[in-house]
């Protein structure tokens, strides 16, 4: 079952004093990230690429929708748009960037402390060192918004990469519909950013190794297949359930990437796994737009709703006005 948000819990006590979350959140937007990270890594809070990613695609998707309904994509791109909400960091920030999609980072920010705030106590936050940021918020109130591309990158000093993920997605997810979603220059392109130089075709020592990799192999059986050609390599590798060739396809030159990026020996930031395992963070996010959706909508009914009641009124003491005047003449 997916863990929840804690969404009921609307106001926090600072000192004796009762306070909206929402309210409090919109506050710190202004705290620029190099305070947040500075926070964070004080407090030892490293948190999930994951995390960041349904950030982005929370803040971008309403811009999609009305692109999406404008029919400003062309085929090629709805067609790469029915895998939106698999899409991984690199898919999301390159859409952004191709369509000149603002990332709103005061609504990115907004939805980073509301997550942060509710999950307080799980991450070891006590109520009073809000007080601080709050002190924060006055220091830079009045300083212009920073960039999403400063964001993103003093972010990347407390977000990390999950065993089992690759970018943000689940690996096999991420091999799916980076597959199915992307371009080989654009593969090339994410190489290049996981500091892999992807080939356009690979030699007999690259097949061997990731035939090495992929079966977990010692050195004496690389040593055995080291005297068979390559075809030979690739018929006993494909034997194996190993689809493996010299010719790299779009889904090889993901796989490439994934065999030969930087590896983490063991596990990071364990803590931080439990608070957010099961936690369907997305969803969360989603609910939290519709909801502010929904009260911008309310809130302008209220509004017509109040000029109408003003107009009424005021119709209604013009006739009596008129009427007086009658009876009294």
């Amino acid at each position: 079952m997916a863990k929840k948000i804690h969404k009921e819990d609307e106001f926090i006590f600072l000192y004796s004093k009762k306070v909206k979350i929402s309210r409090l959140v919109d506050t710190f937007t202004v705290i620029p990230s190099q305070e947040i990270v500075k926070y964070l890594k004080n407090k030892e809070i490293y948190l999930p690429y994951y995390l960041h990613k349904a950030l982005i695609r929370k803040n971008i998707a309403p811009a999609i929708a009305t692109a999406e309904s404008a029919n400003k994509f062309s085929d090629e791109m709805r067609h790469r748009l029915k895998w939106f909400d698999k899409f991984t960091i690199f898919q999301l920030e390159r859409l952004a960037s191709g369509y000149q999609l603002n990332i709103n980072v005061t609504e990115y920010k907004k939805d980073f402390w509301d997550i942060i705030i509710r999950n307080r106590t799980d991450l070891g936050i006590n109520n009073l060192e809000f007080v601080k940021l709050q002190n924060l918020t006055m220091k830079y109130a009045k300083q212009p918004q920073e960039s999403y591309e400063k964001i993103r990158r003093n972010f990347s000093e407390v977000y990390f990469e999950p065993v089992g993920y690759f970018d943000g997605t689940v690996i096999e997810e991420a091999k799916e519909v980076l597959t199915n979603a992307t371009t080989l220059t654009e593969v090339r392109d994410l190489g290049k950013i996981y500091g892999v130089e992807i080939p356009r075709r690979i030699n007999k020592k690259q097949l061997i190794d990731i035939v090495a990799i992929k079966l977990n192999f010692d050195q004496a059986k690389i040593d055995e297949i080291s005297k068979k050609s390559i075809l030979e390599i690739e018929r006993y590798a494909k034997r194996r359930k190993v689809n493996v060739s010299i010719e790299l396809k779009k889904s090889d030159m993901i796989e490439y990437i994934l065999i030969k990026m930087p590896q983490d020996e063991v596990p990071k930031y364990t803590n931080s796994l439990k608070i957010f395992a099961g936690m369907n963070i997305e969803e969360y996010l989603y609910n939290l737009k519709f909801e502010e959706i929904a009260g911008k909508v309310n809130d302008a009914k209220k509004q017509k709703f109040k000029k109408l009641l003003l107009f009424g009124t005021a119709i209604a003491i013009v006739v009596i006005v008129i009427y007086l005047a009658a009876t009294t003449l």
